[in-house]
């Protein structure tokens, strides 16, 4: 069966043969009121060589819109890292997959010895240790896109993360 993708001439990302049936690994919880949150499956040893950014496998289904304030980052390590000396960055990369926002916007150079199995690391704000420069800011996000992720100074040989992204957006309310 073949596999591919492409963008046409409209914008749209397009997907045939099995590379429609690559199952999501990220989605939106059901929530009330105007907190969301967006949760993301990265196994990083999926991730490309180290310096080189993509979005993770299956996570293409899920996106941080304009304007979203992010309220907390949250990395809940399932399978611990390895990898030398590697280091993660989580940022955004717009609906076109080349036009990126931030490669650090959420998560920035979280080192390999953090991630530790069973961690679960939570960023409030832009002064907490690993925080992207959209946490905890007033101006949010800047565009619409999609998770960035990439692997820094080395390459991730182990290691299974959720990231989860609580984030609003910021309106004025009026009657």
């Amino acid at each position: 069966m073949v596999q591919g993708n492409w963008m046409n001439n409209d914008g749209l990302y397009l997907k045939y043969g099995t590379s429609k049936v690559v199952p999501a690994t990220a989605g939106e919880y059901l929530s009330y009121g105007e907190t969301r949150t967006s949760e993301f499956f990265i196994d990083l040893t999926t991730l490309p060589a180290f310096g080189t950014a993509s979005i993770p496998v299956g996570a293409d289904v899920a996106f941080i819109p304009s304007g979203a304030f992010i309220e907390q980052v949250e990395v809940e390590v399932e399978l611990a890292g390895a990898g030398a000396t590697a280091t993660l960055n989580v940022g955004l990369v717009g609906y076109d997959r080349t036009t990126v926002a931030s490669a650090t916007g959420f998560v920035n150079a979280m080192t390999v010895a953090t991630l530790v199995q069973g961690a679960k690391v939570i960023i409030n704000k832009s002064t907490d240790s690993f925080a992207g420069g959209y946490v905890g800011t007033a101006a949010g996000t800047p565009s619409n896109g999609y998770l960035w992720v990439t692997a820094n100074t080395a390459n991730f040989t182990q290691g299974k993360i959720k990231v989860r992204i609580k984030w609003r957006i910021n309106t004025v309310i009026t009657q």
